[in-house]
């Protein structure tokens, strides 16, 4: 059920409402306007609404992030904290239609109840029900065997993702790579030439820049593990558009490749992707 709208008169003939994080403006007779004109974004109660949208889209934004670091920590979720969240808007939109694992089950999320009882869609389209109390954990896309049935019951029941899991690309190690190395070089492409630095990059794509290297930490198999990719170093003359990917424990030692596991190797791949503009490091593979 949809919930209406609550609309405010902001000047003559004129009234704003939130639509989620997005700010509406319909006349008093009741015609909704395409676009915002001036002189009511600039009122007092246009001025309101607009810092309220802005906290609200912020507030979206954490909740987003946070979903997709459950989603690379891989550790259950409890059910009364997603009970808690549920209601707000921000937090069903990152967790609703996500692939979670509870009670021994694979499903998508559908609802989550006051009680902590969740249901969950199966593969085959039919709700399923676990126990109240049931820890949730949402499933990394590289740890399910197909995503094709999963993508089609979204598409069948009309259903979207705020957080990217099922579209999330997915790599894994070639066989022949050496499992002993402790790096991947990433090489230069004419995109990263095009599109500026890669520094630049990584933090428009949410990574945390140290030390030269944009920084994704990620928990595996109860192991906490760091993906690291090359920026290059501030100074005159020194290299932003190449650099090398590698992965640390919680000690800052490398780790070799050969133990790096599957949602590390996935994502540190994905990070370099999303900074060098498409780049296959060397000993990945589509999968």
């Amino acid at each position: 059920m949809t919930t209406p709208l609550a609309w405010v008169p902001a000047i003559r003939g004129h009234e704003l409402a939130l639509d989620g994080t997005r700010l509406r403006c319909r006349k008093t007779d009741g015609q909704v306007l395409k676009s915002i004109p001036s002189a009511v974004r600039r009122s007092p109660v246009g001025e309101r609404f607009a810092a309220l949208q802005e906290q609200l889209a912020r507030h979206e934004k954490e909740c987003l992030a946070t979903v997709e670091s459950w989603l690379l920590g891989g550790l259950p979720v409890p059910a009364p904290l997603l009970a808690r969240v549920w209601p707000d808007p921000s937090w069903r939109t990152g967790l609703q239609h996500l692939v979670v694992h509870v009670d021994g089950r694979l499903g998508l999320l559908e609802e989550v109840s006051e009680d902590g009882r969740v249901c969950i869609r199966e593969a085959d389209g039919t709700l399923y029900g676990p126990p109240s109390g049931s820890p949730v954990t949402l499933v990394h896309p590289v740890l399910l065997d197909d995503l094709g049935p999963w993508r089609r019951l979204l598409e069948e029941h009309g259903a979207t993702q705020g957080v990217e899991q099922l579209s999330r690309r997915v790599r894994r190690q070639r066989e022949g790579s050496d499992p002993a190395a402790t790096g991947i070089d990433v090489d230069r492409d004419e995109y990263a030439e095009k599109f500026g630095s890669a520094r630049l990059r990584a933090v428009e794509n949410g990574f945390d820049v140290r030390g030269g290297f944009a920084v994704l930490r990620m928990t595996e198999r109860f192991v906490t593990v760091e993906a690291r990719c090359w920026l290059g170093g501030d100074e005159p003359g020194s290299s932003g558009e190449a650099g090398r990917l590698l992965w640390v424990d919680a000690a800052e030692r490398p780790v070799p490749l050969g133990e790096v596991g599957p949602v590390a190797w996935t994502e540190g791949w994905r990070m370099a992707e999303l900074i060098y503009g498409g780049t296959e490091p060397r000993g990945s593979e589509d999968r």
